[in-house]
């Protein structure tokens, strides 16, 4: 079990706040599928993702992004139980979708990078940042459970 501060408590919570799932989700699966192009075969159903332009104006991807991040939101709302909150996604990304779990971090970091982008270096500072990614690598955590 992960233990958390209540300064770790407080940072997740406002930095949650101050973002809007339907802007980072888009932003941080657009960039997954960009950088890391070997994603893309898990998303083959989602139509031309051919190029940079094509996956951001893709509104199969931004809606999936959207999805992402309203799924996160499991987590800072259960910080005290994030592995059993993510339990069923486990499943169904390891027996059903067959997800590579490694991807789980790529995520991870995508969505660190456009929070951080959003949030700007004066409110991303590296106490929040530390914060964020101790969240995040639970969640990758949780979500690679099945795995193991």
């Amino acid at each position: 079990m992960v233990e958390w501060t209540d300064a770790e408590r407080h940072i997740i919570s406002d930095v949650w706040g101050k973002l809007s799932v339907d802007e980072i989700g888009p932003q941080a699966l657009a960039r997954v599928l960009i950088v890391f192009p070997w994603t893309q075969r898990y998303f083959a159903s989602f139509g031309n993702l051919s190029n940079a332009a094509a996956i951001t104006g893709n509104a199969k991807v931004a809606a999936h992004g959207k999805v992402v991040m309203h799924g996160l939101e499991k987590a800072v709302k259960n910080l005290d139980n994030i592995k059993q909150s993510y339990a069923q996604l486990s499943v169904i990304h390891s027996e059903k979708l067959h997800v590579d779990p490694d991807n789980f971090k790529l995520l991870a970091e995508c969505i660190t990078v456009c929070v951080a982008m959003k949030l700007g270096p004066s409110v991303f500072t590296p106490e929040v940042q530390e914060a964020w990614q101790k969240l995040l690598d639970c969640v990758v955590s949780a979500l690679g459970r099945q795995y193991h």
